[in-house]
């Protein structure tokens, strides 16, 4: 759903529906947030890599102000940066003995605790893996195995 980039290269622009939320990073590997980003917005914002989900957590220091429960405990992905450039990602597991999940607002404490200037959410549920030198580091949600990822920030 909505503005993917891969390696400067626009893959898809497609309606974001109520995920309106671009986040990138740019050529000096510098994370950007942004709602309702185009696809020229980003060529002048010099995005290289890309993709649009939501919601943001923090902003240019700023956490953001998440109202209700934001569907509650649930198994979450969020990515983030600091200052000194560090990006930090981050998987929860849930629905599950060992994990309930988290919610927006955890999620903002976890990568305010670590220093994120810049944070978002990406998707949750049976979404949520993060997969690591061959072996997944989570143990997911899904009895069936991983789900087939459309995109992912894959770190070399």
């Amino acid at each position: 759903m909505g503005l993917v980039i891969s390696e400067g290269n626009v893959m898809h622009t497609g309606d974001a529906g109520k995920y309106n939320i671009t986040v990138g990073f740019n050529q000096d590997n510098i994370m950007v947030i942004s709602k309702d980003m185009s696809k020229e917005e980003a060529r002048k914002k010099g995005i290289r890599d890309a993709i649009t989900f939501g919601p943001a957590l923090i902003v240019n220091g700023e956490p953001v102000s998440v109202k209700g429960a934001s569907s509650g405990l649930n198994p979450r992905t969020a990515i983030g940066q600091r200052a000194d450039g560090a990006v930090l990602m981050l998987v929860i597991d849930g629905r599950q003995a060992s994990s309930l999940g988290a919610t927006y607002s955890d999620l903002i404490s976890i990568m305010l605790e670590y220093k994120a200037i810049n944070a978002i959410n990406m998707d949750g549920g049976s979404s949520s893996l993060m997969y690591y030198h061959g072996d997944y580091l989570n143990s997911g949600v899904v009895l069936t195995g991983s789900r087939t990822m459309p995109t992912a920030f894959i770190v070399r």
